[in-house]
């Protein structure tokens, strides 16, 4: 009945007022028999609590828990002292709150705090963070809540925001190529959004024409009045005045971007240039535009292109190149050597594993400063670009030149700063070592790789094979559907053509044409091999053999890893004829020109998990001669195949002239062969096979 009484009494001092015994506060806390009343208090900063005991001795602690002696952490520490109570109340104090946060308190005065005797203060403010919630915007709240350094959002400040709207966003993300949250990893980031705000609460009537305030971010924010509109730089406020207990927000049309920060990617410094639609052209053609709009980041565990230094011809500088090479700018737009040209003026920063078509993720010029910026080349600065050349640099006092392989060329504008690199504009082309392609004996050979899709051959390979010896690897680059490769043959030179598979091989097909420009091979992939076939053995010009048709050799790999460190050795008549390699994918075509009476064999070495590992043997109509591709089981060997046995008639040896040839088999007496069992006999002619009869 007590506690009851002493209840009421609680109730009658807090709604009788917030004023008592010289306590005037906002609002009263009432301490009697072991609580306080009310235990929980919700309030805003700067508000203050008046603490009035009506019984009992009783102290209000905001320092250490009585029980655990473990600090209560509070934003502020708080303690008002032992006070003896009685009826009328008795006023221990006024405390006024002015951080915002979540305050504990206990009595520590003997069985108090055991007997529960807690209280727990918000102090919740309505502060910008709040605020920025509730003005029906997505991109801006995430990006100040989040990425703002402290203490703008919730410090008491004041601070006034220019906040852009979700369409200033989108607009600038559409600029910069970025997707939704890709604006965030920007370096600079922070500093871009501390350009928004300014100290101070700047209301709507507080600015002017030709007001300037100086940003967080240290410089100024210019305001303007155009026919009664207010801008601040270039961006129109369109919602004013949206008040918060620390600030102001006002809502503008555009995002801000101090002086001297990077405003677009190095594609989009090129692309908008007047003056750069050849190397435009020619970045596309190679299908790095994409990589160059890619933006770089300052997270480390980044692996990705740029950032970039990119070293600009004009179309003036383009145009008395491809003069002095003889070519159209369409003819040098599609010229074999383009990736070599237009890689020389590319330098990639400092990024591992970025690549490695080019070979390049052991080069890094800087670890301080990615993108190569005027104030960071010296002369004798040496860098390496996507070519695997060096770049060395000469500083006068009026000129930055680059010296490349053959030439000098001179910067003349430095410094088109990008979010993922930069740009310097040169007088002329940085010429790379061009070797000249000269025809051989037999011609002027060409292989035409095609794609019927826009990502290339997707980073699969033709090896061009000459005599045994890796000539040249070619490729289709990204958004490109046709190249051509030039190369010289000489008579009797066996031609090998190697497909290295990456991915996306069944849009792939290419073509080979010979000196006179007559189809020789014409081959392409689909979605049962996933790729073209090689085409191995074709002699140019001057072929002794009579060939009589083709015999492929698919090997597969179960799990497309290729044949790891194994290979085919094939053997023709005995004697061992090549070996078929598959480094990498899932299926691999290799196709052998088949001469009347050879007898092939096939021997698989692999030493590592056989049991992946197959292989198919066709002929040229797409029959299966072997089949050794059993799930879990190892090929073995296969011997003894053969296409085709002869092309002559035993009645035809009576029309062939006996002066010019004899007749024996290759080993003086009859031979055997595993396809027919017939005996064959072979016609010579001054040392060659002229006639196989069966």
């Amino acid at each position: 009945m007590k506690k009851i009484l002493h209840f009421i009494s609680a109730l009658i001092f807090l709604t009788s007022g917030t004023s008592f015994a010289q306590c005037d506060a906002d609002t009263i806390v009432i301490l009697n028999n072991f609580e306080f009343v009310p235990s929980e208090l919700v309030i805003t900063p700067g508000q203050t609590v008046a603490f009035i005991n009506l019984e009992g001795i009783h102290n209000v602690n905001g320092i250490n828990n009585s029980i655990t002696g473990e600090p209560f952490n509070n934003p502020a520490d708080f303690f008002l002292n032992d006070t003896l109570g009685d009826f009328e109340g008795v006023c221990m104090g006024v405390i006024e709150f002015e951080t915002p946060g979540v305050y504990n308190f206990d009595s520590s005065v003997g069985f108090d705090a055991n007997a529960e005797m807690n209280l727990q203060i918000t102090v919740d403010a309505f502060d910008l963070a709040d605020l920025i919630q509730t003005i029906g915007l997505f991109n801006s709240p995430f990006a100040f809540q989040y990425l703002l350094p402290f203490p703008y959002m919730t410090d008491l400040g004041p601070w006034t925001l220019f906040v852009p709207n979700d369409q200033a966003v989108t607009d600038i993300l559409t600029y910069m190529s970025l997707g939704q949250f890709d604006a965030l990893a920007i370096p600079d980031f922070p500093e871009i959004l501390e350009y928004h705000i300014a100290p101070g609460s700047w209301m709507e009537e507080d600015l002017y024409d030709g007001l300037a305030l100086l940003s967080a971010q240290g410089q100024d924010l210019n305001i303007s009045e155009i026919n009664g509109a207010l801008f601040v730089e270039d961006a129109q406020i369109s919602t004013t005045n949206l008040t918060a207990y620390n600030g102001v927000i006002h809502v503008i049309d555009k995002c801000l971007a101090p002086d001297n920060l990077p405003g677009a990617h190095v594609m989009q410094v090129i692309t908008e240039s007047p003056n750069h639609e050849i190397l435009e052209s020619a970045i596309i053609e190679l299908g790095l535009n994409d990589e160059l709009s890619f933006q770089a980041t300052i997270d480390e565990s980044y692996d990705g292109p740029g950032p970039w230094t990119v070293f600009a011809p004009t179309d003036e500088a383009f145009q008395i190149f491809a003069e002095m090479m003889g070519l159209t700018i369409n003819e040098l737009l599609d010229s074999q050597f383009l990736n070599s040209i237009i890689t020389q003026h590319i330098i990639n920063g400092c990024v591992d594993d970025f690549n490695a078509f080019y070979e390049i993720d052991e080069y890094c010029y800087s670890e301080s400063s990615p993108a190569l910026v005027s104030t960071d080349i010296n002369s004798g600065t040496i860098v390496t670009n996507l070519d695997n050349e060096p770049l060395q640099f000469i500083v006068t006092d009026s000129t930055l030149s680059v010296i490349g392989q053959q030439n000098t060329v001179n910067v003349i504008v430095t410094d088109l700063l990008s979010y993922n690199g930069v740009v310097h504009v040169i007088d002329a082309v940085i010429e790379p070592k061009l070797p000249e392609v000269e025809p051989g004996t037999c011609g002027l050979w060409s292989v035409e790789l095609n794609s019927s899709s826009s990502q290339g051959w997707s980073g699969s390979q033709l090896g061009i094979v000459i005599n045994d010896v890796l000539t040249q690897t070619i490729t289709l680059l990204e958004g490109n559907q046709e190249f051509i490769y030039e190369f010289g043959m000489n008579i009797g030179d066996v031609l090998d053509l190697i497909y290295f598979y990456e991915s996306g091989a069944s849009s792939s097909s290419y073509k080979l044409f010979d000196g006179n420009n007559n189809l020789v091979v014409q081959t392409a992939g689909n979605t049962n091999n996933g790729g073209p076939s090689g085409f191995e053995g074709i002699i140019a010009c001057d072929n002794p053999k009579e060939t009589c048709g083709q015999i492929t050799i698919e090997l597969i790999n179960v799990i497309c890893y290729g044949w790891i460190a194994g290979e085919m050795n094939v053997y023709r008549n005995g004697e061992f004829d090549r070996s078929i390699a598959m480094p990498n994918g899932c299926s691999q075509l290799s196709t052998l020109n088949s001469y009347y009476g050879d007898s092939f064999d096939f021997y698989p070495n692999i030493p590592f998990y056989p049991e992946e590992n197959g292989y198919i043997i066709y002929d040229d109509s797409g029959n299966i001669l072997v089949d050794e591709n059993t799930v879990n089981v190892a090929p073995e060997d296969a011997s003894d195949i053969s296409i085709c046995a002869s092309n002559v008639s035993i009645q035809e040896i009576q029309n062939i002239d006996s002066k010019l040839v004899k007749m024996f088999d290759l080993l003086g007496r009859e031979q055997t062969v595993h396809s027919s069992g017939s005996f064959l006999f072979y016609l010579f002619e001054n040392g060659d096979i002229l006639k196989v009869i069966k």
